[in-house]
């Protein structure tokens, strides 16, 4: 079968987990007899000349289109964070050249959404998989720009202004206009047409949110990795049966990283605590740092990460940490430390403010038998059972994250209890084993109905 993967960024500048899945995704296809090519995105928001840019290489033997833009090549730079129509026509073309038999959607996100229509037009069946929430919220985390949740664009995507663009948000509180946006919110026709005046970048904001979801709509299959992200786009307008349930599994190298954490019980000294993980704000570290200031606990605790992504975030964490001698900032690894990484740890710690969907680290510490003490939140509660395999804790709270650490280090036993429960690790085969099923099936519907459509 030739399949055709599409992701916003990939390897090897980017390498977040959604790049790593697509990878061992794409690598366990093509061991199964299938030609795989990647489409992607290759961001650089500060480019000027030339104004778009297409080369090809390889990762890992992947053919990898890349598409590289002039910000400003979108007349509307709201609208560009999800529709862009120059991006369509050469994906188009890219389609017409490769002929895919189904096309895997895992990312969009400045590619634009219209990619889906493309592969529709031309009969070819798409699977969309959800990685995170960017069909409903335009930062992916369903989290305002005031700290607190979201569960889907507040207001018919009125309320998301604050958040895609405080400025623009402020700017319509202080013109008068907000009725008469309202207005031409409700109406039937979208009012965006190219430009970037003042109304065309509000009505960026507010059709974003009907205009992804009759885009998503258009693929052949919809995967959530959990039956909470599921259940929050059946909230927002996307029918239940149109969403299939597929876990992630662990592609071969990681699980091979891991063959060599194996242990029964906790070791003397402190609780060696880790986290591993993007150092963003969203992410929650500073929780953990803020919680160790409450507590006088015997704990080594180390944080894996890389300090360049979010600097002043990563100062800001630093600052929380300084003095205490059992905090250690150690960086990022490479996939064959995991295994060594890990089997240090006692506990990895998932501090989250955001839903999060399912963390590989999550994923990754069960494997190794490695408890989680994780936020109460998301996919997070539907993996991490409640002093079954781990425990969790009240989101950005601190006081109770101190509490249940320092109840770890007088009862260390429940972290063996914990450890005994963890269940095996599902692999990538066997997740590729139920993708792969998705497409033969759909690829056989596609097939049904375009001999309907001859006869």
């Amino acid at each position: 079968m030739k399949l055709a993967y599409v992701v916003h960024q990939f390897l090897p500048r980017y390498f977040s987990g959604t790049e790593q899945y697509v990878l061992a995704m794409a690598q366990e296809m093509r061991r199964r007899g299938h030609s795989v090519e990647i489409f992607a995105l290759d961001p650089d928001p500060g480019r000027d000349l030339p104004p778009f840019e297409e080369r090809r290489d390889e990762v890992e033997g992947l053919p990898v289109q890349r598409i590289t833009y002039w910000s400003r090549l979108h007349p509307n730079p709201v609208r560009a964070e999800y529709e862009q129509p120059y991006t369509g026509v050469r994906f188009g073309a890219w389609l017409d050249e490769r002929q895919p038999e189904v096309v895997h959607f895992f990312h969009l996100r400045y590619l634009g959404a219209n990619l889906l229509g493309e592969a529709a037009r031309r009969g070819i069946p798409s699977v969309v998989h959800l990685m995170d929430f960017w069909f409903l919220c335009p930062v992916y985390i369903l989290m305002r720009a005031d700290g607190s949740l979201c569960d889907g664009p507040p207001q018919g995507g009125m309320g998301c202004f604050p958040c895609v663009n405080a400025d623009l948000g402020q700017a319509l509180r202080s013109s008068g206009l907000t009725d008469e946006v309202d207005r031409l919110r409700r109406s039937t026709e979208p009012q965006l047409r190219a430009g970037d005046g003042l109304v065309s970048l509000y009505a960026g904001v507010y059709e974003r949110a009907a205009y992804l979801r009759d885009a998503l709509l258009r693929a052949s299959c919809i995967i959530a990795p959990s039956h909470f992200l599921k259940s929050m786009f059946a909230r927002n307008g996307i029918p239940e049966e149109r969403i299939e349930v597929r876990s992630y599994g662990l592609d071969r190298r990681r699980l091979q990283s891991l063959e060599s954490v194996s242990r029964s019980a906790r070791r003397e000294g402190p609780l060696r605590v880790g986290y591993i993980g993007t150092l963003s704000h969203y992410k929650g570290v500073h929780v953990l740092l803020e919680a160790l200031r409450l507590t006088a606990a015997p704990l080594d605790v180390r944080i894996h990460g890389r300090f360049e992504d979010f600097p002043d975030y990563s100062a800001g964490l630093r600052r929380l940490a300084a003095g205490d001698e059992r905090v250690a900032f150690l960086g990022p690894f490479g996939v064959e430390q995991l295994g060594a990484v890990l089997a240090d740890l006692d506990l990895l710690v998932v501090p989250s403010l955001w839903y999060e969907n399912t963390p590989f680290a999550v994923l990754e510490a069960f494997a190794a038998k490695v408890p989680v003490l994780a936020t109460n939140l998301g996919g997070m509660s539907e993996i991490v059972r409640q002093e079954d395999n781990g425990e969790l804790f009240e989101r950005a709270n601190p006081h109770d994250l101190a509490a249940r650490l320092e109840r770890l280090t007088r009862e260390p036993e429940r972290l063996d209890r914990y450890r005994a429960s963890i269940g095996s690790a599902k692999r990538i085969d066997q997740s590729a084993d139920e993708i792969e099923n998705l497409y033969e099936v759909h690829r056989a519907a596609a097939m049904t109905a375009s001999r309907g459509a001859e006869s």
